[in-house]
């Protein structure tokens, strides 16, 4: 497939258009001919479906690429690549971002491959050469504060969303947070570490872990949301702000899906994205839809049900 390019791009030459090259690394490329601007691949691969395997909700920094493009916001992000990595490039580039940033595998998925609260420069260039045994790339993204959303869209319609809440415990009065954490993900298979990224999400509440809380008093021992270590969910489907709906179903037509999970930060979902801090921070072309159903607040949301009805419909 490498002998496409310049076919095409005599091709597209002879039509009086130009090609332009965005990610090279991920071999995609705009062809800007008469008016119009196509997204393609060096396999010259168009795909636009509900079951496409589209690399651009695959690729997390093709993903960003896109959505910042067409001017949806994103966290400011960089993205490396095993095969061009330049330390001295790369140090240069992460002058730009605040400290801490978090990094992640561009590929990565199930919350695999997630390195957060890098606290700075040479952390992060240690982090990015460890890693890129593991990884061919990396994207770097400063971090976003807010709550965190699941938005589910089917075609131009939003079928659910949900505010993923953090794992968190609750005082009772006589335990300390470590017993607090040990108690809670008893039964869980999966268990929050008690590290230096733990205590750093405990010293910005002002805790400590030998620390009590007061009965029926909240502390989050994530800041992200981790199911598996005991996150929640409340469904906030009726409450999605209308501008957001809209940018999330664009956001889904860009990448070219028709069925999407957007993940979104924000102050509040109720409002304009406009008039508070909005990002996109992902979208998953293959979102997990059992979430929807029976969540910790709120009503169940049939996604399933909705997803067979348009099939039946459409084809």
């Amino acid at each position: 497939m490498i002998k496409n390019p310049p076919v095409i791009e005599r091709i597209v030459k002879e039509m009086g258009g130009k090609i332009v090259k965005i990610v090279p690394e991920r071999g995609y490329f705009y062809i800007d001919i008469k008016g119009k601007r196509l997204l393609v691949t060096r396999k010259f691969q168009i795909a636009g479906s509900l079951t496409a395997d589209s690399a651009l909700t695959r690729f997390k920094d093709l993903t960003d690429f896109i959505l910042k493009e067409n001017g949806i916001a994103t966290p400011k992000t960089a993205s490396f690549y095993r095969k061009t990595f330049n330390e001295k490039e790369a140090k240069r580039i992460l002058k730009a971002f605040e400290f801490p940033v978090i990094i992640k595998d561009a590929a990565g998925s199930n919350s695999k491959g997630i390195f957060p609260m890098v606290k700075n420069s040479a952390a992060a260039i240690r982090t990015l050469k460890q890693e890129f045994k593991n990884f061919s790339c990396l994207i770097v993204q400063n971090m976003i504060q807010g709550k965190e959303y699941r938005v589910t869209v089917l075609d131009k319609k939003v079928i659910g969303a949900l505010e993923m809440i953090p794992p968190r415990v609750w005082g009772n009065g006589r335990d300390n947070i470590s017993k607090l954490i040990v108690a809670k993900q008893r039964d869980m298979k999966k268990k929050t570490p008690i590290d230096n990224a733990l205590r750093a999400v405990l010293r910005e509440q002002g805790f400590r872990l030998k620390d009590i809380p007061q009965k029926n008093q909240a502390v989050f021992i994530r800041k992200n949301s981790s199911l598996a270590e005991g996150g929640e969910l409340r469904d906030v489907t009726a409450l999605v702000n209308p501008e957001i709906k809209k940018i999330c179903v664009r956001a889904t037509k860009l990448v070219e899906r028709t069925l999407s999970g957007i993940d979104v930060m924000c102050d509040d979902i109720t409002k304009d994205p406009r008039k508070q801090s909005f990002n996109v921070i992902e979208i998953n072309g293959k979102p997990d839809i059992y979430i929807h159903y029976n969540p910790n607040f709120g009503k169940t949301r049939d996604v399933v049900r909705d997803i067979i009805n348009y099939i039946l419909k459409t084809q």
